[in-house]
């Protein structure tokens, strides 16, 4: 198997993981979202409340909604995206062919794009994710460990459920992380692509100057080109 079929089949590998990697991202923050009655978890803070016969998490400043929103339009993109890139390189695979260098540059802008929209997500998810956990286990918060929470309500509001955050939040984080590292790999295997045909072309146009020379030499006067 040639260099540029191992590339192929490498990237055809990423694209798949990345396909799978993306229901990891946009299912569970669109159910945690469904779940919590539309209010986003990410960056949330509140105040607990002993008042009551059961300590309850009340004044809760909820995250900002456009930050659940890109997380679930990202991984809805990285699917379409990734599914779209499996068809098309499959193609060449099947066919024992490769794409062109303008279809290898174009690949290589949309996996380094699509590589910063993901660390851009997966820094959003985490940080903002970290932020909610120190809330639910910081001062006089009767949980020891943000996991505890699941077992428990905690908000008065009866049209929240609290019982899946844990799993749907890391879940999201996993799937985000992981499609990251598939588009970092794919933007290299891009580069190292796009540097094959670079370095293929110059090849080329070095061979035809020196037949040029050689046509000369021998009598020729067919003009040399450059």
């Amino acid at each position: 198997m040639g260099v540029g079929n191992v590339l192929l089949l490498s990237q055809v590998i990423a694209f798949l993981v990345s396909f799978l990697g993306s229901f990891f991202i946009f299912i569970p923050v669109s159910l945690n979202l469904q779940e919590f009655d539309g209010h986003c978890l990410l960056g949330a803070k509140g105040t607990w409340n002993f008042s009551g016969p059961t300590v309850m998490l009340t004044d809760i400043k909820w995250g900002l909604h456009s930050d659940c929103g890109f997380a679930v339009f990202i991984g809805v993109v990285v699917m379409i995206i990734s599914v779209l890139f499996i068809i098309w390189q499959s193609v060449y695979l099947f066919k024992n062919t490769d794409s062109s260098w303008l279809d290898a540059f174009v690949t290589c802008l949309i996996c380094i794009i699509m590589c910063l929209l993901l660390f851009i997500c997966s820094l959003i998810l985490s940080v903002g994710y970290n932020r909610w956990c120190r809330t639910l286990t910081g001062k006089y918060s009767p949980f020891s460990r943000c996991e505890d929470t699941e077992m428990n309500e905690f908000i008065t509001d009866s049209n929240i459920y609290t019982r899946n955050m844990f799993s749907e939040l890391n879940m999201a984080q996993f799937g985000a992380w992981l499609c990251w590292i598939c588009w970092l790999v794919l933007s290299v295997l891009s580069l190292i692509k796009v540097y094959h045909y670079h370095k293929k072309e110059a090849f080329l146009s070095s061979m035809n100057r020196e037949r040029q020379r050689l046509l000369q030499r021998v009598g020729h006067t067919e003009p040399m080109v450059l």
